[in-house]
């Protein structure tokens, strides 16, 4: 799993975002990498709010940057 800490450092920025089930979430804003009480992504996405459990992630990117897990 990713720590909240280097999510954190990503807020604010487009990112790309891997899941357990398989599924990739690409071009989203990154509004909120959670807290200690709320371990969800805050992501936007074309128009919509998606929350996402901390623990679905797989990997999360900027797509400027590599791939960090």
């Amino acid at each position: 799993m990713i720590r909240t800490t280097r999510l954190q450092a990503l807020q604010g920025r487009r990112v790309t975002v891997a899941l357990r089930n398989g599924t990739r979430i690409d071009d989203a804003h990154l509004v909120s990498a959670g807290s200690y009480d709320s371990r969800r992504l805050w992501l936007f996405q074309n128009g919509s709010d998606t929350f996402v459990p901390l623990d679905e992630v797989l990997e999360l990117w900027d797509d400027r940057f590599q791939t960090l897990s």
